[in-house]
Formats: C-alpha cells, sequence, structure tokens
C-alpha cells in the first residue's frame, strides 16, 4: 500500500488567496492529499508562526463564511482531491455545529481533525453519528483510554513523534513498537505520524515502521518566500511517497 502524505496549509498564509495558489502548485508538483485550516481565535496548541497568521487573518476577515467558500473553490476546482480540515472548537461553535457538519458533507471533506484535547466527545459524537470521518490521536505513552477511543472507530489515528523532555515509554521507543502495539491491541485504523516530520528521513522511518501516511506540518509554509528551498524540500518529501 502506498504510503500517503498529506501536507498541512494555513487557509490564509498570509492570505487565502495566497494559500489557493500554492494548494494548486503543490497539487502540480504530485500533492494528493492537504490539511487545511480554518483560523482559530485560541490556537494554543500551533506556532507562533501558525497563530500570527490565524490572527492576521481574522483581522481582515471575521466572517467564517468566507473561509467556508475558499474551501468550496477548492473542491470546484479539485473534485477528487484528499481533502481534509483541522478545526478548533471554537471555530465550531462560531459556525455552528450542524452547520459545520453539513458544510463538510457538501464538499465531501475526508477528514475531520478536532484540535485541542478538552471536551471533544460531544463534537465529535457528533460529527461521526453525521456520517463524518474524525482524526484521532494517540499520545506518545499510548494510554489505554486512548486506545479504547480508538478502537473499532472508523476514523484515522495519529501518533507523534517523541518530545526531547519525554523519557523512554517502556520499551516502545520506535515507530515499529509503538505501531505493532497498537496492532496488537487490535487497532484496525489507518495510523499516520505528526509532529517534525521534517525530513525524508523523518517519513521514512515511519513509513518502514508500518505507518500508513503522515501529516507534514509548517516546515513548507515557511519556506514560501525562498521558492529554490520550498521546491527542493517538497521533493524530497515527496520521494518518500513513490
Amino acid at each position: 500500500m502506498a504510503f500517503s502524505i498529506t501536507y498541512y496549509i494555513s487557509l490564509a498564509c498570509p492570505t487565502v488567496e495566497k494559500s489557493l495558489e500554492m494548494i494548486d502548485r503543490y497539487i502540480e508538483k504530485g500533492a494528493t492529499g492537504f490539511q487545511i485550516d480554518m483560523p482559530s481565535r485560541d490556537p494554543y496548541g500551533e506556532t507562533d508562526f501558525v497563530k500570527k497568521m490565524m490572527s492576521d487573518a481574522l483581522a481582515a476577515h471575521s466572517d467564517y463564511a468566507y473561509y467556508m467558500d475558499a474551501f468550496r473553490r477548492i473542491r470546484a476546482k479539485h473534485k477528487d482531491l484528499n481533502l481534509s480540515i483541522v478545526v478548533y472548537k471554537d471555530v465550531i461553535d462560531a459556525i455552528g455545529i450542524e452547520v459545520f457538519t453539513d458544510f463538510c458533507k457538501e464538499i465531501s471533506m475526508y477528514s475531520v481533525r478536532l484540535a485541542g484535547n478538552d471536551e471533544r466527545v460531544p463534537y465529535t459524537e457528533y460529527m461521526t453519528s453525521h456520517g463524518l470521518f474524525c482524526i484521532e490521536g494517540v499520545g506518545y505513552y499510548m494510554p489505554q483510554e486512548h486506545i479504547d477511543w480508538v478502537m473499532g472507530r472508523s476514523c484515522i489515528v495519529t501518533l507523534r513523534t517523541k518530545r526531547k523532555t519525554e523519557a523512554p515509554n517502556r520499551g516502545l521507543e520506535t515507530w515499529s513498537q509503538r505501531i505493532g502495539y497498537l496492532r496488537d491491541k487490535g487497532v484496525q485504523a489507518p495510523i499516520y505520524a505528526i509532529a517534525d516530520m521534517r525530513t525524508a528521513e523523518d517519513l521514512k522511518a515511519a513509513k518502514d515502521g508500518g505507518a500508513d501516511g503522515t501529516i507534514v506540518g509548517n516546515v513548507l509554509m515557511q519556506l514560501w518566500d525562498d521558492e529554490e528551498r520550498l521546491w527542493a524540500k517538497f521533493q524530497e518529501l515527496q520521494s518518500v511517497a513513490e
């Protein structure tokens, strides 16, 4: 099975028009999947780079209908694109969960990732009960409650790289050890590597360890003003999918 690379893009980096242009250019060079955010007023889990993009976006366009229409433009132009969204709860609350869910179904959103860890269950349960495919994370220490939550669930499971401050994880250090542990426990969902996936070596380690794919963060967005380095890095990452 092919290793799937999903590229994360902030929808207004630094403007919606620029992001839509770059999505087209990624696709021209071989990208097949994107995870795109909507700007949050409280993106507490993001890097300073993404926080600034979101803050500037909302200062310019505070109405979420503007961002929903941008997603519609992407789908109208790329009908078969693997298109996913990442949102914080405040975004869903501003739109309304019913309207948000209907919107995702309207444009055939492949998956929804609810960012953050607080009060997820009512949101996730509503969306999945209405036919959406969600992304669910299992923590680095793989607590049993995380495994129980994803067991048998129709979702993508994300595993992140180890943070430098984390202690050894009871003998489950490598991708193959951690992914094998989840498979042995009965997790059958696709497993994607996330966080600090910056080089071909990072992606290949996850691929060789049994991951079905990866979500590449803002490493490429930070190179948008340096096209030579941007496309060299893009081809380096993309080569792992081939």
